[in-house]
């Protein structure tokens, strides 16, 4: 084998190693698809105490969860906050919480105000039982219905370009909650 061969040889076996990496990168684990779910983004960009007390509640989920058996109906509002607030009580006495920034209360209330404020495509599957296809069709032909942004350029009215700098904040915030 000439030394042309053995390099030519080689960059297929790192191509090879390259793309397994990329496939294994784009691979999430169910508890960062359920994590996703519910706040709309990946854990990745969360402060590391929600994501580690999420996980607990993952996984006390999963005890209790039999393929093919019936499901208890969804929670209310104030169960999930109770449970919440177990999770928490438990991560901290678990020692996840190197040092408490703010007090408990303020952190379970700011994760139910999360959790309470769901996105349309949450609120559609998870409500309604929209299959996943669905739910990005209904979302997609929202997003689609909503106006543009508009632009206040030319103008020299503050006052119109704070009204078009709302309109197109108020735009984002909705595009935001959809999915």
């Amino acid at each position: 084998m000439t030394e042309i061969e053995k390099t030519e040889g080689e960059i297929k076996v790192l191509q090879a190693k390259l793309e397994l990496l990329k496939e294994m990168e784009k691979h999430r684990s169910p508890a960062e698809e359920a994590f996703k779910e519910v706040y709309g983004y990946y854990p990745e960009v969360c402060e590391r105490s929600v994501w580690v007390a999420f996980q607990k509640g993952y996984k006390e989920a999963q005890k209790d969860y039999k393929v093919g058996e019936y499901q208890p109906t969804p929670q209310t509002p104030e169960q999930v906050e109770q449970g919440l607030r177990d999770a928490m009580k438990q991560a901290k006495k678990d020692g996840v919480f190197d040092e408490p920034s703010k007090p408990m209360d303020d952190v379970i209330d700011r994760l139910v105000e999360k959790y309470k404020s769901q996105k349309l495509w949450n609120m559609v599957r998870n409500e309604l039982g929209y299959s996943i296809d669905c739910c990005d069709e209904i979302v997609d032909l929202v997003e689609k219905w909503l106006p543009k942004e508009q632009s206040a350029e030319g103008s020299q009215n503050v006052d119109v370009e704070l009204l078009v700098d709302g309109f197109n904040d108020c735009l984002k915030k909705i595009k935001d909650g959809l999915g």
